[in-house]
């Protein structure tokens, strides 16, 4: 299960993760959740489909929005530490990307994803092309979402 070993490094630094997704879906925290004992370090999650709720649950800028779009770096950026202080979690996981099968309406290719994670308040972003169809590629967003979270406990 991809999301085990992310379970099981949170535990030992007794570390919270939370997530933000859209184009994910929930599809993090699904995995996340799959792993028994996942309750001890993981207690929410948010949804956040829409540049509305992106604003008011996460406080992501609506002038950030504006001035990167919504599938930018900032955004993943301002999503991650929005839920990471949120939820009071030491780690977080956000994702913000065009799923498909449409390009975004500035010209972003389908398939183009931002992870944004906060480690303890140091926020770090990649972006990601994916390919394939729609579900393909939320599912590669998600277990690269997971794989970046591990990747930020392993060099703390």
């Amino acid at each position: 299960m991809i999301a085990e070993e992310l379970v099981f490094k949170l535990k030992e630094k007794q570390y919270h993760i939370t997530t933000a997704e859209s184009c994910t879906g929930g599809l993090i925290a699904a995995y996340i959740v799959e792993i028994s004992g996942a309750s001890d370090v993981f207690e929410e999650g948010y949804v956040t489909y829409s540049n509305r709720v992106k604003e008011k649950n996460l406080g992501v800028s609506e002038k950030t929005i504006e001035a990167y779009t919504v599938v930018s770096e900032e955004v993943a950026a301002e999503m991650a530490e929005g839920v990471r202080k949120k939820a009071a979690a030491e780690l977080s996981v956000s994702v913000t990307g065009y799923a498909g099968p449409d390009d975004g309406e500035d010209g972003t290719p389908a398939g183009t994803v931002y992870i944004g994670t906060s480690l303890l308040g140091e926020i770090k972003v990649r972006r990601y092309q994916f390919s394939g169809e729609r579900n393909a590629v939320r599912k590669q967003a998600a277990e690269a979402a997971i794989l970046f979270a591990e990747d930020r406990l392993r060099d703390s």
